[in-house]
């Protein structure tokens, strides 16, 4: 074999070598791109996911915003409903000393007291005093 023929050879081996390097990182390169470009997909994805996540954070945010404003105005009509009561019993009791009695005898009911605790506290016939058990049971 001559010398330029087996340098021929030797050329033509290295080119095939650099050739199938070359084809085998043209894979590796196109197959990192696909997986740069799945990724971007899944960013985007996740990003109108977060977009999205956000916006029902924002309404429900706004939703309980509302929600304890409302509930701060019924406590407030609670208080104020609880105020004129008891200025309602303590103007009846002023005007009818024999109504406290009975605002006695309720609060004695509400209490777990029996008919009998209630007639000797509140010097009260028992009709009277049943009567007020009746009326306090039929408000519960």
């Amino acid at each position: 074999m001559s010398f330029p023929l087996l340098l021929s050879l030797i050329a033509l081996f290295v080119s095939i070598i650099c050739l199938t390097l070359c084809a085998l990182l043209f894979k590796r390169i196109k197959t990192h791109q696909e997986t740069v470009i799945s990724q971007g997909h899944l960013q985007s994805e996740l990003s109108r996911n977060i977009n999205d996540l956000k916006e029902e954070l924002h309404e429900i945010r706004s939703g309980n915003y509302g929600v304890i404003n409302r509930v701060k105005e019924l406590v407030q009509q609670v208080d104020n409903l609880q105020t004129a009561q008891q200025d309602l019993a303590a103007n009846l009791v002023e005007q009818d000393p024999q109504s406290r009695f009975y605002s006695k005898g309720a609060k004695l009911i509400s209490q777990g007291a029996s008919l009998e605790d209630v007639m000797r506290e509140c010097d009260m016939p028992a009709a009277e005093a049943e009567l007020l058990f009746n009326l306090h049971n039929k408000q519960r």
